[in-house]
């Protein structure tokens, strides 16, 4: 019954990392995933402290997803308002995509971004040309943002893996 719960867990963690590719939740998927089963294995496979480990390295991800987004706009020449703008923006995007049932999460998470800093830097510069700057770097940080993730997700995933390995032998 172990096999097969690993087996499981293992489909649903690197399903869980594709997912990050359209800007969903997937490290969230892959240390929640880990943790049930942590709970499923009786915490043998993979402990508590590896748990704490995985939920550090996934709040790490997600704290530099927001850095990376700012970091887009501010270098883009963004005031700090529009890189505000731009969090903002994506929160709104990423709420108005569980209309769609989450299924158009990156495409109005990525405007949201866009046009939160493209706005706001508008309203405050009255400048069209800084302001599609502004919005070109606020979506540019994102896809840096997915590329950090990403590498968070890989993290994770031989976090896990080792762990397994090192239960087997």
């Amino acid at each position: 019954m172990e096999t097969l719960i690993t087996v499981i867990f293992l489909i649903l963690t690197f399903l869980s990392f594709i997912f990050i590719f359209f800007g969903g939740f997937g490290n969230f998927l892959i240390f929640l995933f880990s943790f049930l089963y942590a709970v499923l294995t009786g915490f043998n496979i993979i402990s508590t402290k590896v748990l704490i480990a995985l939920a550090l390295v996934y709040l790490t991800g997600e704290i530099f997803e927001y850095v990376f987004i700012i970091l887009g706009a501010r270098i883009s020449g963004a005031g700090k308002k529009a890189a505000f703008g731009a969090i903002i923006g994506g929160i709104i995007g990423a709420a108005l995509s569980l209309s769609f049932f989450g299924a158009a999460v990156f495409p109005l998470t990525v405007l949201g971004i866009f046009l939160g800093a493209f706005l706001v830097e508008l309203k405050e510069k009255r400048d069209f040309l800084k302001a599609l700057r502004a919005g070109i770097g606020s979506f540019l940080g994102r896809f840096g943002a997915v590329f950090f993730k990403m590498v968070i997700g890989l993290l994770m995933i031989i976090i896990i893996i080792t762990h397994i390995f090192a239960y087997l032998n």
